[in-house]
Parts: C-alpha cells; sequence; structure tokens
C-alpha cells in the first residue's frame, strides 16, 4: 500500500495572554492508502487539531500535510476548499443533518455542491443508504431516525463523493455503547470492502481497536504507534 497522507515537523501554537500553547508540537506520521487510522487522545490533546490541519481546516504553524503529491498547507483558501470538495468526506460527533430535508436528500447534499445532475446525485446517495442497511429508511427526516441512524446517514455522506479520504470526529461521542459498537463495524466493513483511507480521532481507546493503525498523542506529540494483527497478517501473506 502507497502512503497517502505524509505529515512532517507539524507545529501549532496558539498564544494564551503571555504565554504560548503548543497543539501540535513536532508531529510527524504516515498513513497509507486504505489503512483505518485512529488518533487518540484525551481532551486537549491536540487530536482534533491534527485532525483539522489534516483535513486543511487549520493551517500549520510550520510544518508540512501532503496529501497525495499536495502539499495542503501551501493552498489557498480557494484551492482547500476545491480539494475538500474533489478528495475528502466528513463524519461529524453531532451529525449535522439538514433537518427539512429527508435521509436520501442529506446524503447527496454533497453532490449538489459539486453540480451533479439531481438524478444521479439521488441514485448515487439511493445506493449510498443501501450500502449502510438504512434501505427502508430513505424517506425519513433526521427526527425520525435513531442516533445510530442517523450517523448511518451521515457515513452515506461521507461516502457518496467517492472521497480518497473519510475524516471522522468523535463519530460515536453522541451515541450508547451498542450504536457505537455497530457504528464503528459498519465504518471497519466500509474500509476494508471499499478500500477507503479513513482518519477517526477518538478518546476512546476500545474504538481505536477496530482501526488499522493507532496513534497515540500526549501534549501535542505523537508518542506512541500500534498496528494492529491484520496489517501484521498481510504483510505475511
Amino acid at each position: 500500500m502507497k502512503t497517502i497522507i505524509r505529515v512532517r515537523d507539524l507545529y501549532k501554537l496558539y498564544r494564551v495572554g503571555d504565554s504560548v500553547v503548543r497543539a501540535l508540537d513536532g508531529v510527524s506520521l504516515d498513513i497509507r492508502e486504505g489503512e483505518f487510522c485512529a488518533v487518540v487522545g484525551t481532551s486537549g490533546s491536540g487530536k482534533s487539531t491534527l485532525l483539522n490541519m489534516l483535513a486543511g481546516l487549520e493551517r500549520p504553524t510550520k510544518g508540512e500535510v501532503i496529501i497525495g503529491e499536495s502539499h495542503i498547507e501551501q493552498m489557498n483558501e480557494e484551492q482547500l476548499v476545491k480539494f475538500r470538495r474533489e478528495n475528502v468526506g466528513f463524519i461529524f460527533q453531532s451529525f449535522h443533518l439538514m433537518g427539512t430535508m429527508n435521509a436520501l436528500e442529506n446524503v447527496a447534499l454533497p453532490l449538489m455542491f459539486r453540480g451533479t445532475a439531481r438524478k444521479d446525485r439521488m441514485k448515487r446517495a439511493d445506493r449510498m443508504l443501501d450500502l449502510v442497511n438504512l434501505g427502508k429508511h430513505k424517506n425519513h427526516l433526521p427526527n425520525q431516525l435513531s442516533g445510530g441512524q442517523q450517523q448511518r446517514v451521515g457515513v452515506a455522506r461521507a461516502l457518496v463523493s467517492d472521497p480518497k479520504i473519510i475524516f471522522a470526529d468523535e463519530p460515536t461521542g453522541n451515541l450508547d455503547s451498542h450504536t457505537s459498537e455497530e457504528v464503528m463495524k459498519l465504518m471497519q466493513k466500509i474500509v476494508r470492502e471499499q478500500k477507503r483511507t479513513l482518519v477517526m480521532v477518538t478518546h476512546d481507546p476500545h474504538e481505536a481497536e477496530y482501526a488499522d493503525k493507532v496513534f497515540q498523542i500526549i501534549d501535542g506529540k505523537i508518542v506512541y504507534i500500534q498496528e494492529n494483527r491484520r496489517e501484521k497478517e498481510d504483510e505475511k501473506a
């Protein structure tokens, strides 16, 4: 598997009063194509800042973020918007579904911003909802769906644009433990069957066990990297 994300010597400094806070303190990492990676850390560890840097939502103070062959940190805002639209899908903790749109319309929304014809975007959204086992709920509004079902809509929406990379920010943070497990298994299944690259931040070490690679972050530094059994088996094959 080739490397799809390369981070080199990444820093993000914030000035708070007279002091400087290092949200990221020299982070370097590699993520390969088709990997499910988890960035694990407590609140304030820098994990969300790192995710925002990878997605081009925040600019680093110093360092490089290279996705494919593109230097994200060198792009202007217009280039970043275009890059995200064409290459990235997002799964959010709070779902971010439009309350006046049904599940099918919510999933199709990213394609509307890309100028895809209505017939084509609805057809693709329909297929994505089948993929996440919501075939019977396509016409339901968000308030007619459970939390787990809403997050499945969120997963389908992240996939509908056929992104190279999916970023997930505490995707089960608003779900109970049983539903969280269902969503984690779904994301793991999609990564493996659809050959997606998924980067998730979480505070929960148990959820990180679903990932192929785990980055432990403390005080803005990657202190530990764990690769799970699946990767080792792949290397032997």
